[in-house]
């Protein structure tokens, strides 16, 4: 009986050292489920398309510096639109939408505002050009860019402040075109003039030197 107890014994210790020596089961990892793509609302193609063309247009005239806060948040509905198209079309719509109007603001504030900057530079090289009297030593390049600036102004005037902003550009670089080849006209001008002072002066000293060779030759 003795024998039978140290048996059993000897059973339930091997049993219980099996038991703990055995691997826990791994408890399953919950993956979250994938966001079903949105299809009850249609792609907003022509929302994204119209967002797209009004930030292009803002971009390439260089609005943004004008209206800061009106393009940051533009941006930003723009990029919303973005991250949602394709995978929430209402979200991505409601979006572009917004980013439109925030668009629309910024060509509104900014477009007479660069329109009035690009008026004062053009002015300033201007100013520079007629200070050298670029308007009689360049005069057929001078009314060039007259004329371009004119045009400009008119187009400003008539609230066209795209065009104006792009003929303003037009007018600057003839300016600045006229007021640098009237400085080198004028450079040119004043070292011949130099050049001439200086010949005459060493006449007129070579002839004072022979003269006094002349008058001491004369005296001896």
């Amino acid at each position: 009986m003795k024998k039978v107890m140290i048996l059993l014994l000897g059973a339930v210790a091997l049993l219980l050292i099996s038991c703990a020596g055995a691997p826990k089961p791994e408890t399953p990892v919950e993956t979250p489920e994938e966001q079903p793509v949105d299809t009850t609302v249609a792609l907003p193609e022509s929302q994204y398309s119209e967002a797209s063309s009004l930030k292009e247009r803002v971009d390439r005239n260089g609005l943004s510096e004008f209206a800061p806060e009106e393009y940051q948040q533009a941006e930003q509905q723009f990029q919303e639109g973005e991250a949602a198209y394709r995978k929430d079309n209402a979200a991505a719509k409601k979006a572009f939408e917004a980013a439109i109007q925030s668009y629309n603001a910024v060509l509104a504030k900014a477009f007479p505002l660069k329109a009035e900057s690009s008026q004062k530079e053009v002015e300033a090289v201007k100013a520079q050009a007629e200070a050298l009297k670029a308007q009689v030593a360049m005069k057929q390049e001078y009314a060039a860019a007259r004329a371009k600036y004119d045009a400009a102004v008119t187009a400003k005037n008539a609230g066209d402040y795209e065009q104006a902003i792009s003929l303003f550009a037009e007018a600057k670089a003839l300016f600045q075109d006229v007021y640098a080849k009237t400085r080198e006209k004028k450079e040119k001008a004043e070292a011949a003039i130099k050049s001439s002072q200086e010949g005459i002066k060493d006449a007129e000293e070579k002839a004072k030197t022979a003269d006094e060779e002349i008058q001491g030759g004369a005296t001896q």
